[in-house]
Formats: structure tokens, sequence, C-alpha cells
């Protein structure tokens, strides 16, 4: 949550592109203790932590660079208040999240995933709220720190993962420092398929150099391990990126591991993979707008395993894009962060496919735009990138996406997109709108543009619950696949999203919900 803005590295010369993979450095080893069992309390105890405040990863210098740089055009498939759109996914359910009452910090880092029987959404400092899938009742809710049994500092920036493939939860957050050379990260892994009952509870301190800071971690997987990416500042200078695999046979059995802790450089912020196959690598991406012609593509080779590695396997060429602007409120100059162009949450990687979405400068509006990388090629094909908005006229952005294999084909194995993002609308002649829930999709079939979508929560008011003149929102939201099918829609051609709202000028709320093709 600290660490905002994208880091920005310098944009690779003419030699570096040609230039063969890079290995990529194991300093130290992340050391994790074997975990303590816990059934965390099903309450929430109000408090007011510490105020959470943005860690930029780019100079003024790299800024002024991207705000340079023309932006894109925005395609004209969505007009005015009647944007087209191909093949749309059905709203399914449409249920209130976790809100931040008379308590918590801003933004809320709205994260969730779905499982069998209920949707897990997670918080800053609201906590872990369990939800029933068939009617949204909330069915458990605690704060983080009370999940983890820790007092000491604050835990922030939350994230939560469904391992469907073994049936169990996966929750992951950091705390602020206890001192110059103490910071903890904590991992929960559940130990049966229910995400009320128990966990596996794991405190461990990063080996990071006195007064470093480990920030914005990111949860992705792969068939043997997790995977966590996080930014590393040296107070409030953004120094490298981290990246280390934990193996599920130790942690899945509360056992203890040791694992290779990498250092990535400056590419800014790592997003890591949810791999539905078996493939032996896993793929992580950076997008920077001070390479703003390129994206960076890692390969982790048994990221899990003692033996791991990862290389900078290759700069993917893409149009060149902008920081976005910070998007517009209906009857207030205060604007809603859209968090510059970083990837804010995990791949989906199906085969050698890649796929993510950002926010970018188009037509002077903030824009998701998502791309679909090859990663056999290490190029975006045509047709596989493409713009999600909700009118000609919106500012849209906090994207999130999950893709499926259902309807793809070899050549191209993501069938399915399901989208969640925020849309506001100013703009003269047309229908002004406060900040709305978005969700929408795509077949591998339809045009690359996603437009319109379905409004799953639209704001009566703007969203003005400091002084500050640019309100945080965000930092992420989530997008994952339903694990449960039927005979005549099967696995793949569902999935559920939860993303932040408002409930009131100064208190933040969220909702999540289901939509599908089936």
């Amino acid at each position: 949550m600290l660490g905002l803005l994208l880091g920005l590295a310098p944009g690779p010369t003419k030699a570096q592109e040609r230039s063969p993979e890079r290995a990529i450095e194991a300093t130290d080893e992340i050391r994790a203790p074997a975990a303590r069992t816990a059934t965390p309390s099903g309450h929430f105890q109000a408090a007011q932590p510490p105020p959470l405040g943005p860690r930029p990863t780019e100079t003024e210098e790299e800024l002024r660079r991207s705000m340079k740089i023309r932006p894109q055009e925005r395609p004209a498939d969505g007009t005015g208040d009647t944007p087209r759109r191909l093949a749309p996914p059905a709203p399914q359910a449409n249920f209130e999240g976790l809100n931040a009452g008379s308590c918590c910090s801003r933004p809320p880092d709205t994260h969730g995933a779905v499982g069998v029987n209920h949707f897990v959404e997670i918080t800053n400092h609201r906590g872990v709220g369990v939800f029933r899938k068939s009617d949204g009742a909330l069915v458990k809710n605690t704060t983080l720190n009370s999940f983890f049994g820790y007092t000491a500092r604050t835990i922030f920036d939350p994230r939560v993962v469904y391992d469907r493939r073994w049936d169990r939860w996966v929750v992951f957050g950091v705390a602020f420092q206890e001192s110059s050379t103490v910071q903890y990260v904590f991992l929960g892994v559940s130990r049966t398929p229910d995400p009320t009952g128990a966990y596996y509870l794991y405190k461990f301190d990063v080996p990071e150099s006195t007064g470093n800071i480990f920030d914005y971690p990111q949860l992705g997987m792969d068939q043997d391990a997790l995977i966590v990416t996080a930014n590393i500042f040296s107070g409030d200078s953004y120094i490298r990126t981290r990246a280390f695999g934990i193996p599920k046979a130790a942690a899945y059995n509360g056992r203890s591991f040791a694992r290779p802790y990498f250092d990535l450089g400056t590419p800014g912020t790592v997003a890591p993979p949810i791999v539905e196959d078996n493939n032996a690598n896993a793929f992580l991406v950076a997008a920077s707008a001070g390479n703003p012609s390129h994206l960076k593509l890692f390969r982790a080779t048994g990221i899990g395993r003692s033996t791991a590695s990862i290389v900078l396997q290759a700069h993917v060429p893409v149009p060149a894009f902008s920081v976005p602007p910070d998007a517009r409120q209906p009857g207030t100059t205060d604007r809603l962060d859209t968090l510059n162009a970083r990837f804010q949450n995990v791949s989906t990687q199906i085969g050698n496919q890649l796929l993510n979405v950002h926010t970018i400068n188009a037509d002077n509006r903030a824009t998701a735009k998502w791309y679909q990388i090859d990663t056999a090629t290490n190029t975006v094909p045509a047709g596989h990138s493409g713009f999600v908005f909700e009118s000609a006229s919106s500012d849209d952005f906090n994207p999130s996406v999950a893709g499926s294999a259902v309807g793809g084909t070899s050549a191209n194995p993501i069938g399915r997109m399901f989208f969640t993002w925020t849309s506001t609308t100013v703009a003269s002649g047309v229908t002004t709108r406060q900040a709305t829930v978005k969700a929408g999709g795509r077949l591998a079939t339809d045009t690359a543009n996603v437009t319109g979508g379905t409004s799953f929560a639209r704001a009566t008011t703007a969203y003005n619950p400091s002084s500050d003149t640019v309100e945080r929102w965000g930092d992420y939201s989530a997008v994952s696949i339903d694990p449960v099918g039927t005979s005549s829609c099967p696995v793949g051609q569902r999935a559920w999203f939860v993303n932040e709202r408002h409930v009131s000028a100064t208190v933040w709320g969220s909702r999540f919900g289901r939509l599908g093709f089936c």
C-alpha cells in the first residue's frame, strides 16, 4: 500500500534489447520457522491505525518524461452513453462487502478470492471477511492483527488467493517495521477447505539491510509454489524489487522452509502469475512509465525449490504509454488517485500466454489496457491487447483481470477474460457518474476492446474524506475464476470480483459479485 507509484527504471538501450537473457541474483534466503496452528477469532475490534501514505518509486524527472509522451488514442467502440459490447458476461450475483464504518485507514486495499462455498474478501485493518456465495451473508470477520495474533505493529497490504488444486486458502500481509532491522511478513494457509476454520500461521522477518522497507507485496502461484514479489525502499527511495517462492509442500503442512530471495533490480512493481497449468516456468511482468514502450518479462523456473532461478527474459515491445491522469468526480475538483501505470494485481498464465491489465493515459483520460503476452515469442500479437472503459467520456482505473482456458485454442489458450474496474464520468453533454464498480468480459473471438460493462454499485456523491485534492483509491481490486461448474456451465465460464466503492462522501466500502457467460 505504501509504494503507490510505479517504480521507473531507465529504458533499455538497443544493445540491451538484443542482448541474451540475464540471470537474476539470489542475494539471500527467506527463512520461515514451522507454523503455529490457530483458528482466528471471528470478531472485529475497531481501532485507528497510523495513516498509510504513498511511497513513490519514481523520480520527478521520470514522471515529467512520462507525462510528455503523447497519450494513446482511446478507440470509439464506446461513444456517449450507449457503448457497444459483444457477448457480455451477465451479472449473476451482487453483494455488499466490507466497509470502513467508523474506523480504518484509506485506501482499503480491497482484495478477494472465490472458493467452493465462500468468497473471502480482505482489506486493510477491517481484515478477513468470509461470505457465503449463496446469499452473500458475512459469516466471519476478524482484523488482520487478530487473524495472525500479532499486536506490535499494524498489518497492511493484504492479499488472499484460493488454491483450487489443493482446496486451500492463502492469506498474506506485511507489518510496519518493529525497528530499523525487523519487519515481519505474515502467511496463513487454511488446514482444510473451510476458510472459517484453522490455519497454519507463519511470521518471518525479511532479510533486508537496516532501514529498508518491504512494501506492496503481490501473491501468485504455480503448481508447486506460492510466488511473492515486493518493492523495497530505503527511507523514501525505491531501491529494488524482490521475489521469492514458498513451497506448497511445506506451507500447506505447517513445516519450516528456506528459499532463495531474488533481487530483480529496479523494474518497478512486478506482478507474479496465477499459473493455470503445469508449466515449469512462471512468468512475471512489470510496466514502467520510465520505459514506456516495453514490458519487462521475467521467467522463474522451479520457484518453490532450493534450486530456483529467475532470468530477465525480454523487454516486450508495446505502444508507448504514459502515466494516467487522476480520475475526475462530478461536483468537485477533488480527484481519485489512479495509482500510475503499474500492474496492480496478478497475471493469468495459461500455456505460453500471460494476461494482465494496467491503467494508462488515453485521450487524457485514465483508461485500463490489457495485454496478452506470448511468452514463446516475447511479443504482444495483433489483437492481443485492448482497452477497457465504460464510455468515450469516462475515466476508468483500478482494474483487475482473470482468464480461463474455456473456449481457448492451441494458438490462443485464453478463451475467456473477466474484468473489474472503477469508472467515473465528468463531461459536457453526457450523464455524469460518480465512482462506479464495473465488471465485464470478452471471448477470445470478440473485438479487442471491452466497453460498457455492468455497473454493480454506483455512488450518489463524490468521495471526499480528507482535505487532499487527490483522494486515495484502491490500491487494487481482484478477479478470480469460480472453481465450481455445472454440467451446462463448466469451470472457467464464471468469475467473482471485488472492488472498492464508497458508501458516503467519507466512508469507503466494497462490492463483490459474480458474472458469467452461462
